[in-house]
C-alpha cells in the first residue's frame, strides 16, 4: 500500500521555490527570444511535467498541486496571498506511486488519487487509491481499504456532492469486486454506507445534478458481451431496464443531465456520420432536442456552467481542442481563449464560487503554464511552468498538413519542423522521423507533444498522421481502419511516400518511430517497406499479435476486448501471422532501436521477449533497452530520461549529427 508522508521543506524550499512562483500581474512572457546555439540534453525530454495536476480550494485561498521534484511527484500547498507560496507544505509520495488527480473537498481537506503497478498470479495490472489529507495538520490515510480482497479500483468517485464538504459518492464493493455498490464516503474517516447494491452487470454508476444515482451501464459477461443499461426515475425508487426507452441503445454514450433530472444528454450519431449531443426526455421516452452536432469531427464532452448547474457548450477537437458555446453564454475559458489568442486552454479547477479559475495555456510548440485568473479583477496569475527545461523558443514549428493515400482518402496529419528550418523556410530534402499514434483508436492533434519536439530538437521535421482507425473523424472513417489493420499501415506508408514524392524528405535519412501501437506499426513498416526507412524505433510495441490475443483474454471481458480490438481487424489466421512483426523478423534489415518496460501492463514484456529471440535470425543491427518496474508510458523519469538519451545515441549512430540540428 503506498504511503506519504510530510517533507521538512527547510531542505526542499529553494528547489521548489524556482518553479512555484506567483508573477503577479498579466501575460508573464511564454516565448523568450533568445536560442540556444546547441541541441537541447537529450534528458530534458524525459524530464516528468513540471505540474501535473491542480486544485484550488473552495474558498480561493490555497492552492495544491502534483509537484517534479528531482523526478519523483509530491503534494505541495501553499496560501495564494500572503508569503505562503514561498515555503510551501510538501507531501511526498513513495517511488513508483503515480499521480492521478487532486482534489479539494473543503477548505481543510484535500484528496489525493494515486495509481501503481502490481503483479497478480504473474498478469500485471494497475491498482488505484485515494488518499485523505487534512491539510493543516498533514495527518492523512488511505481513504477506503480493500477487506481481505485484491481490489483494484480503489478510487472510483461517482460523485464529489460539490454541496457536501463531508461525504462523496464512490463506486466498489467489499466482496464481489465485479459489482461495484454506490457508497457514500465520509471524506475524513472513510466510514461508508450503501446507497445502491452492485451487480455483475454494471461497472459504470452516473448521477444527475442533484447528486442522485440515475444510470447503471455496463456489459454482461456472456459470448456476446450484451451491453446492459438501467435508469431510474428522478423522483421515485424504481429502476428501469433501458429496454423501456425507444431510441436509447444499452451502449449508449452518456454524457450527462440537464439541469431537469429527467433529460438526459446523450452522444448519437442522429443519421450522420458523425456523433453529436442530444437531450432524452426520459418522461416523454424521446430525443426533444438536438444540442450540438458537428459535420466533420465527433463530440468530446459538455461545457458547464461556473454553477456546474447548466449545460453552456461543448468541446470536439480539430486540428486542437474547439468550443461553442450555446446562444449568449460566456465562460471564463472563452474570455482566456480571446486573451492567449492562438494557443490552447485547459480547465483545471476553479474556487466554490466560480471566481477564481485555474487552467493551462500552452501550444503545439510552448509546452505553456499553470495560471490563475481573478475573474473579479480579470488579474492572471501564472503558477509555475509545465515543462521549465523545454523553452518555447527552441521547440519546432507545427502545421496542418492533409495527404491523399493509394485510394484517394484524404489523411489529416501534422508537420513538426525543426527550428532552423522554419527559419529559413527551405522544406527540402530533410531528414524526417514518420511517427504513427498509439492507440491505434486515439488520434494526434495539434497541441505540444515532448515526444516530436525530441525529434526537432536533432533535426529532424516530424510527421504525425491520423490514419484510418483514428477517432474523432466520424464512423465511416473509424470502421475503415478498425475493420481493416492493413489499412492503418497502408495509410502511415502513404504518408511517407507522399513525402518523397514532395521532396520535403531526405530518402536516405527518413526513419520510422512509435510507441505502443505506434511501435507496432514501426516494426511493420520497417519489415514490409525497408528501402523507405534508415532505422526504425519501436517503444513499448506489439510484435504478435496471437500472444496479444491471449494477454486481452487474461482479463475481465478479455475474449470480447480481444475480438473488437485486434481480431475483427484481420480476414483469419493467417493475416494476423502475416502482420505480426515476430513472424517475420529475420525479414528486418534495417537498424533498430527497442524497447519495453517490465511492467507494462498493456503491452506485456513477454512481446518484447519474443521479437528479441525472432530477431536473432535477422540480420538487423538491434539496440535494446529495457526497464525495471517500468509501466507502459515510462512514468519513472530516471528511465523517461534514459529512454531519450539512448534513442539519441542510436539516431546518431544510424543516420548522424544532422545539419539542422542547431
Amino acid at each position: 500500500m503506498p504511503v506519504f508522508g510530510w517533507f521538512d521543506n527547510r531542505g526542499q524550499g529553494s528547489h521548489v521555490r524556482q518553479f512555484i512562483f506567483i508573477l503577479g500581474v498579466v501575460f508573464c512572457c511564454l516565448i523568450s527570444n533568445e536560442v540556444s546555439a546547441k541541441p537541447l540534453p537529450a534528458k530534458a525530454f524525459g524530464a516528468l511535467p513540471d505540474v501535473y495536476d491542480a486544485a484550488i480550494s473552495p474558498d480561493a485561498k490555497q492552492v495544491a498541486m502534483f509537484l517534479n521534484m528531482n523526478g519523483n511527484y509530491g503534494v505541495a500547498i501553499f496560501n495564494i496571498d500572503g508569503e505562503g507560496h514561498q515555503n510551501p507544505r510538501v507531501i511526498g509520495l513513495e517511488k513508483g506511486v503515480k499521480p492521478e488527480w487532486i482534489k479539494w473537498v473543503n477548505n481543510d481537506r484535500i484528496l489525493i488519487s494515486i495509481w501503481q503497478s502490481n503483479i497478480i498470479d504473474t498478469t500485471p495490472i494497475t491498482a488505484g487509491y485515494i488518499h485523505t489529507v487534512d491539510v493543516n495538520t498533514g495527518k492523512g490515510k488511505t481513504l477506503i481499504k480493500p477487506r481481505n480482497i485484491f481490489r483494484q479500483y480503489n478510487n472510483n468517485v461517482v460523485d464529489f456532492l460539490e454541496d457536501d464538504p463531508n461525504y462523496i459518492l464512490m463506486s466498489f464493493a467489499d466482496k464481489n469486486v465485479n459489482a461495484p455498490d454506490i457508497k457514500k464516503v465520509n471524506v475524513k474517516t472513510g466510514k461508508y454506507t450503501k446507497v445502491k447494491r452492485g451487480t455483475v452487470k454494471v461497472q459504470a454508476w452516473y448521477t444527475d445534478l442533484r447528486g442522485e444515482p440515475r444510470i447503471g451501464q455496463g456489459r454482461i459477461e456472456n459470448k456476446k458481451g450484451e451491453w446492459y443499461l438501467t435508469i431510474r426515475d428522478a423522483d421515485s425508487k424504481t429502476w428501469r431496464h433501458s429496454d423501456e426507452y425507444p431510441g436509447i441503445d444499452a451502449d449508449v454514450d452518456i454524457y450527462g443531465f440537464t439541469k431537469n433530472p429527467n433529460e438526459l444528454v446523450l452522444g448519437l450519431y442522429g443519421g450522420r456520420d458523425t456523433k453529436g449531443l442530444y437531450i432524452y426526455d426520459l418522461v416523454a421516452k424521446k430525443i426533444v432536442k438536438q444540442l450540438f452536432h458537428n459535420g466533420d469531427y465527433d463530440v468530446g464532452g459538455l461545457i458547464y456552467s461556473a454553477d456546474g448547474k447548466s449545460i453552456v457548450g461543448a468541446k470536439y477537437v480539430a486540428d486542437s481542442e474547439e468550443i461553442e458555446l450555446f446562444e449568449q453564454y460566456k465562460t471564463v475559458l472563452g474570455h482566456m481563449r480571446e486573451k492567449f489568442e492562438g494557443y490552447t486552454v485547459d480547465y483545471v479547477d476553479q474556487s466554490l464560487d466560480g471566481k477564481v479559475v485555474l487552467f493551462k495555456v500552452s501550444s503545439a510548440d510552448s509546452p505553456g503554464a499553470l495560471m490563475m485568473v481573478d475573474t473579479k479583477s480579470d488579474e492572471i496569475t501564472r503558477l509555475s511552468t509545465l515543462h521549465r527545461d523545454l523553452p518555447s523558443n527552441e521547440m519546432g514549428k507545427v502545421t496542418s498538413v492533409k495527404y491523399k493515400t493509394r485510394d484517394g482518402e484524404l489523411i489529416p496529419a501534422y508537420v513538426t519542423l525543426p527550428r532552423s528550418v522554419s527559419e529559413s523556410g527551405e522544406i527540402k530534402n530533410i531528414p524526417f522521423i514518420i511517427l504513427p499514434h498509439g492507440g491505434p483508436y486515439a488520434r494526434s492533434s495539434k497541441r505540444f507533444d515532448y515526444f516530436s519536439q525530441f525529434f526537432a530538437s536533432r533535426g529532424f521535421a516530424v510527421l504525425q498522421m491520423n490514419f484510418r482507425g483514428s477517432a474523432g473523424y466520424g464512423k465511416k472513417f473509424k470502421d475503415a481502419g478498425r475493420e481493416n489493420w492493413v489499412q492503418m499501415q497502408e495509410d502511415v506508408e502513404d504518408g511517407a511516400r507522399w513525402l518523397l514524392r514532395k521532396g520535403y524528405a531526405d530518402p536516405d535519412r527518413m526513419c520510422i518511430v512509435g510507441w505502443s501501437y505506434g511501435g507496432y506499426a514501426a516494426l511493420m513498416g520497417a519489415i514490409k517497406n525497408p528501402e523507405l526507412y534508415a532505422c526504425a524505433v519501436s517503444m513499448a510495441g506489439v510484435t504478435d499479435l496471437r500472444d496479444m490475443v491471449r494477454d486481452i483474454e487474461k482479463y475481465r471481458f478479455g475474449k470480447i476486448a480481444a475480438k473488437d480490438f485486434v481480431l475483427k481487424g484481420f480476414e483469419n489466421k493467417d493475416a494476423i501471422k502475416e502482420n505480426s512483426p515476430v513472424k517475420r523478423a529475420r525479414e528486418l534489415t534495417v537498424p533498430l532501436f527497442l524497447a519495453h518496460g517490465k511492467l507494462d501492463q498493456r503491452v506485456h514484456y513477454d512481446q518484447f521477449m519474443r521479437m528479441k529471440r525472432a530477431l536473432k535470425k535477422s540480420p538487423a543491427t538491434v539496440t535494446y533497452m529495457t526497464f525495471k518496474g517500468e509501466d507502459h508510458y515510462l512514468s519513472d523519469q530516471e528511465n523517461r530520461q534514459q529512454f531519450f538519451v539512448g534513442l539519441d545515441q542510436f539516431l546518431k549512430e544510424t543516420v548522424g549529427v544532422l545539419e539542422t540540428a542547431p
